[in-house]
């Protein structure tokens, strides 16, 4: 079986021959920088550190070599839009810091001595409709973001083993993008103060996505077998949002995008949402998503692996589960151990299941600890 193919398998809630494993499919599914230096010199790769590419700016994701993807076995990799034509990445070196503006006018810094960039200054400065109504936005009909994607898909389809990840964000969700070009502090109290502007926002959002999306599908929708979305509505101990004003405002909008998807493609739906995102599981799947990720194991209503399993593990798959927050940067090589086989033990019977590191494997988390987590999962 190749790697698509047991992606695939696994998609359709069958068991493939061995688990499917993702490492660097996705912008919430790789590895930092700096523990993707110190894990291919432990494993005694050759690496030229400044020709490292990073993909992912923000929290500084690196492209990752062929070595490592083939020794991982990992099962797809990414397809995204190109930069807009009027936008170009400019880091400058101030004092203290490295910054930059986004393609929405959000500026973000990063300390000379950290790891991500943070967003510190946002575009739209007051919560008014008279600041929303002078905002500039990304434009989603331009041509370079899409120029040449279909040559590129065709090829990496018949050429490669992988499955192909595509998605056509350019920021974060429908959701979580607000809060990137606001400030989250004052979307979060705008939801709440003012649910009409905030509401305008997302809907904003939701007609950006859909016209980069139906143009992205357009051109690649017959090669992809996954397509990505992110919208974090949770946090670490429960949702973020009233339930209530998810079901009035934000459920709906997320339907219309899964709704154009599957219109445009036979491409499974992967929602990326961080944190304890229990208490919307249901709506997840009643929405269209056919993924979740990343199984946040830490948190109260999704420790219980094997418990998610048996309740919504015949209508979603489940695509991470090894904790990133305490096992993977701080156990022992037997607890990281443990871990996955654990993992593996609830999410793999029956299909529906992705193995990877719950999010990003972040920076300091020792080499060892990474080996161990994917030579079990090899093997188990």
């Amino acid at each position: 079986m190749t790697q698509r193919e047991r992606l695939v398998k696994s998609l359709n809630h069958e068991e493939p021959d061995r688990i499917p494993i993702d490492l660097g499919g996705t912008v919430v599914s790789s590895i930092c920088n700096r523990s993707y230096v110190d894990l291919m010199n432990y494993l005694k790769y050759d690496l030229e550190e400044d020709k490292i590419e990073i993909w992912n700016i923000v929290e500084q994701l690196p492209v990752l070599d062929s070595r490592l993807l083939d020794w991982v076995g990992v099962c797809g990799i990414p397809l995204m839009l190109n930069p807009f034509s009027n936008w170009t990445l400019e880091i400058k070196n101030k004092d203290k810091y490295w910054t930059y503006v986004d393609e929405w006018g959000a500026k973000l810094y990063m300390p000379k001595d950290g790891y991500y960039f943070d967003y510190k200054e946002f575009p739209m400065k007051e919560s008014s409709w008279e600041a929303f109504k002078k905002m500039k936005w990304p434009d989603p009909t331009d041509p370079a973001i899409v120029r040449g994607l279909k040559e590129k898909a065709k090829y990496l389809y018949n050429n490669t083993k992988y499955a192909i990840f595509g998605t056509s964000l350019f920021g974060g969700g429908i959701f979580e993008h607000p809060a990137r070009f606001h400030g989250m502090p004052e979307f979060l109290m705008l939801c709440a103060a003012d649910p009409a502007l905030a509401d305008a926002m997302m809907e904003k959002m939701t007609e950006l996505y859909l016209e980069s999306t139906e143009r992205f599908l357009n051109e690649v929708g017959e090669y992809i077998q996954v397509f990505i979305y992110w919208d974090d509505i949770a946090s670490q101990d429960g949702p973020l949002i009233n339930p209530t004003f998810y079901r009035q405002y934000i459920k709906p909008k997320h339907r219309r995008l899964c709704d154009l998807i599957k219109r445009k493609t036979k491409a499974k739906i992967f929602l990326h949402c961080c944190g304890d995102c229990y208490e919307f599981i249901g709506d997840i799947i009643e929405t269209g998503f056919d993924i979740l990720n990343p199984v946040q194991v830490s948190t109260k209503g999704l420790g219980n692996t094997a418990g998610l399993k048996r309740e919504f593990g015949d209508d979603i798959t489940f695509w991470g589960g090894v904790d990133t927050q305490k096992i993977l940067p701080f156990g022992s090589v037997e607890e990281v151990k443990e871990e996955t086989k654990r993992r593996i033990d609830d999410l793999a019977p029956g299909g529906g299941f992705v193995f990877s590191a719950v999010h990003n494997i972040q920076n300091l988390t020792p080499p060892e600890n990474i080996v161990a987590m994917f030579e079990t999962a090899k093997e188990y």
